[in-house]
């Protein structure tokens, strides 16, 4: 086989990382989230304190079950269970979810706090049917993750209704 070019990389630089903190392309690594998300609140945030610390922004929400909830900035909020059509192996990694959701549902897992957005999102219908008969959607939807759309969801913010504002 002929390759155009062939790339060395050295899996020892290989790190995780995580997008944004407000575009996809934006990479940070896993261990400077911390202070990339500090960076974001002191040059987002107009609120300060008398000494120059910056306020946490918080609103509140309505939730699942109509109850309400303050929302704060740096407040983890979205769960998402997804696998993107151009996934190597989406109904393995979906088996795979069902699974994990299977074992956390035995033990007496939730999602917790109730402001956590839950979101499932198998590549295709097929894959969905395959979460149904094998029993393992019962337990996805134990803890809350309804199936919202099929592909590409919740990376691009469609991940089911909004919150709602009292």
């Amino acid at each position: 086989m002929d390759y155009s070019e062939v790339i060395d990389l050295d899996l020892s630089t290989v790190e995780s990382s995580v997008a944004g903190p407000s575009l996809p392309q934006q990479r940070v690594p896993l261990g400077r989230i911390g202070d990339s998300f500090l960076k974001y609140l002191e040059t987002s945030s107009q609120d300060r304190s008398s000494n120059g610390q910056v306020y946490l922004k918080a609103s509140k929400i309505k939730v699942r079950g109509g109850r309400e909830e303050t929302l704060r900035d740096g407040d983890v909020v979205i769960a998402a269970i997804t696998s993107c059509t151009n996934t190597s192996n989406p109904p393995k990694v979906m088996v795979a979810a069902g699974l994990l959701a299977k074992k956390a549902v035995e033990r007496g897992l939730a999602v917790s706090p109730p402001k956590v957005k839950t979101s499932l999102a198998p590549g295709s219908r097929v894959v969905s049917d395959y979460l149904e008969k094998s029993g393992l959607q019962a337990y996805l939807d134990r803890l809350g993750f309804y199936t919202v759309g099929f592909g590409c969801t919740t990376c691009i913010g469609n991940s089911g209704p909004p919150w709602t504002l009292p």
